[in-house]
């Protein structure tokens, strides 16, 4: 509250169902999605099946809320005190929202699958290597989550120290426990993983109804009743009727036929739990015991610990189905069969994994479980259709893929650091050689100007690098998939992420992308080849620093999305967030940063302090003794 309350209240309110009403008309879309879901009722029915043990802690945690709240009322806005007080079901509803309805399921999700199927991002990078591979002989973990900067995926990094918790990491903003953690004993990082664990059912109508198995049943029909907060503080009613079937409420209309969806892990109300469970766990035994309760719905994840252990989880709780593959379950599904509406999920031990692999370390970068090693050690076809598309490398896992296997045999604390601060772009690896030779041989003069720019580049995202703009264009204009200059001449295949993919089809339409774009970077800037951080931007607070970093799809461990072009420069708006390097020595080491800073409360001097060091490519260390923590009090509390 003392970083984020203004953030975290409005937070709540949305999960309420109710944002509009205390914030005005741009929260009404939001306040529909969360009451046709149900969020306040299923967060009740949470409340209700916590544990006597924590679910006090849930509640004493509220109380903590308003009680900061009531202390510091004159720093809190009149929306935000409309809001108070603040319940133990707003933080279950508020998990509810961003884990079950934003990562599973939201409705910017919802219309891509529609879009998807009417025709027919998240991200982040996380690396364990265990002790063999490691030159201290000791576990290194590195973490490094991809968000907006901003929102509902804030970061807030966390310092906990308690009767048998000794906790460092970083946590969403409301949510009462660390989703990134780093005991003295244990760690654990994340990255989205996209298993089919929320499912659509387009209905067939009939007679006022749906029907089911040959037989006609009734919706069940509500009528919610929607404030809206007018631009003269008055409020104004909106009706929303919400249908419901037994899969799941109506929420899309698609060529005429209603689409109800189901999502997964609804009646599994101790997700907070379990992961307040994994922070307590003192070995990997304990971790696991921890992971196995299920209650989490989704993200692949990396662990290391003190003992030695590695390990990469992907962590679901997938719907058992009973026929159909990836795709078919991520389309709309005939919702007139009862035989296709499942009950029950995977259990945790069918559910990929990898142990202790003989490679000495595991990856995700948002790619498949199958490429958590090279060379792959999980065969696809031993587990579940629905955990994962067939083929989804990205291109940030063949980057991470070709550093960790081609590292030396011993790898430091310093090295994972400097890999993980990488901008080097993997995608320049696969196509530049071939824009150059192509360009020589058949291009303009401008194209064989734009090609000599592209040879000499460091291939690289730093503040200096000066061909980045040029392939930063060149890749947007081609395409996600080269689909715009013909496709690749060598398409991706995940079993070979350090060959594949390579080249593209049609080099005349190569050229002419390429003539394009190094026409309106010259026009632009004067020159071909202007520095990267002349043009990309680290901007927040008073902050406005050069930056450094590419975007997801060109396959920099550094990560940085960045906005539409304004006046010639763009700024960072999404990517790397928190992350950090750890090493399970004793003492423990380690390094982190949260870019974008740790509050957002007007006025602090936090909002922008960490933007120089993410410029200049440096991390801090992380304060975890108590002498060190002292040494950089800012203030304190007795309570």
């Amino acid at each position: 509250m003392e970083a984020h309350s203004e953030l975290l209240v409005r937070l709540y309110a949305q999960a309420r169902g109710r944002g509009a009403e205390f914030y005005g008309a741009q929260y009404l879309d939001s306040d529909k999605w969360v009451r046709t879901n149900g969020l306040p009722d299923t967060a009740k029915q949470w409340a209700a099946g916590q544990t006597p043990e924590f679910g006090a802690l849930i509640q004493a945690f509220a109380k903590g809320l308003n009680q900061w709240a009531t202390e510091h009322a004159a720093d809190l806005s009149p929306e935000a005190k409309a809001v108070l007080p603040l319940t133990p079901e707003d933080v279950y509803a508020h998990g509810l929202r961003v884990i079950h309805y934003d990562w599973v399921v939201s409705p910017r999700r919802l219309e891509g699958r529609l879009a998807r199927w009417e025709d027919d991002v998240h991200g982040s990078n996380e690396w364990a290597i265990a002790p063999a591979r490691s030159a201290s002989g000791k576990a290194l973990l590195m973490s490094n989550s991809h968000l907006q900067w901003g929102d509902i995926h804030t970061y807030f990094e966390v310092q906990l120290t308690a009767p048998g918790v000794t906790s460092y990491g970083a946590v969403w903003v409301g949510f009462p426990v660390l989703r990134q953690c780093f005991t003295e004993f244990v760690g654990w990082t994340q990255t989205t993983n996209n298993p089919s664990e929320s499912d659509l059912y387009g209905l067939v109508e009939k007679d006022g109804g749906y029907v089911l198995d040959g037989q006609v049943k009734q919706f069940e029909t509500r009528t919610e009743t929607l404030k809206v907060k007018q631009a003269d503080g008055t409020l104004k009613d909106e009706a929303l009727v919400v249908r419901k079937t037994v899969h799941g409420p109506v929420v899309a209309e698609r060529r005429g036929m209603k689409i109800a969806m189901r999502v997964a892990a609804l009646d599994r109300p101790k997700m907070f739990e379990q992961f307040w469970k994994m922070g307590l766990a003192k070995n990997f035994a304990e971790w696991e015991a921890a992971m196995r309760m299920q209650q989490l719905p989704l993200f692949n994840t990396a662990y290391a610990d003190r003992d030695g252990h590695i390990a990469y989880v992907y962590n679901a709780t997938l719907w058992k189905h009973p026929t159909g593959d990836y795709r078919f379950w991520q389309g709309v599904v005939p919702g007139d069969k009862s035989e296709l509406i499942a009950h029950e999920i995977v259990p945790y031990d069918e559910i990929p994994k990898v142990t202790d692999p003989p490679q000495g370390w595991v990856q995700n970068s948002n790619d498949m479980p199958w490429t958590s090693t090279y060379p792959m050690t999980l065969d696809p076809r031993k587990f579940a259709a629905g955990f994962a598309a067939p083929q989804g490398i990205t291109q940030r896992a063949q980057r991470g893929i070709r550093i960790l296997s081609t590292a030396p045999e011993k790898i430091t604390f310093e090295q994972v650091k400097e890999w993980k601060l990488s901008t080097r772009v993997e995608t320049a690896d696969q196509f530049v050689d071939d824009i150059v030779a192509t360009a020589k041989a058949r291009g303009t003069p401008l194209a064989k100007r734009a090609a000599d720019v592209l040879a000499k580049w460091d291939r690289q995202s730093e503040v200096e690098s000066d061909g980045m703009l040029l392939f930063y264009k060149f890749m947007t204009a081609a395409g996600s998939s080269f689909e715009k200059i013909g496709g690749f001449k060598v398409p991706t295949d995940d079993a070979r992420p350090l060959e594949t993919p390579r080249g593209f089809k049609d080099p005349v339409k190569a050229m002419a992308v390429l003539d394009t774009v190094a026409a309106e970077v010259e026009k632009e800037y004067g020159m071909l080849n202007p520095k990267w951080g002349d043009v990309m931007r680290f901007r927040r607070g008073n902050a406005d620093v050069p930056g450094n970093g590419a975007p997801s799809q060109l396959g920099a461990i550094r990560t940085i999305g960045v906005s539409p072009f304004k006046d010639g420069k763009v700024e960072a708006v999404q990517g790397d967030t928190f992350y950090a390097v750890i090493e399970y020595g004793t003492p423990q080491r380690g390094e982190v940063l949260l870019n974008y800073g740790n509050w957002s409360k007007k006025g602090s001097t936090h909002i922008d302090d960490q933007l120089p060091l993410a410029s200049k490519k440096q991390m801090r260390p992380m304060w975890r003794d108590r002498k060190d923590i002292e040494a950089n009090l800012e203030s304190r509390k007795v309570l």
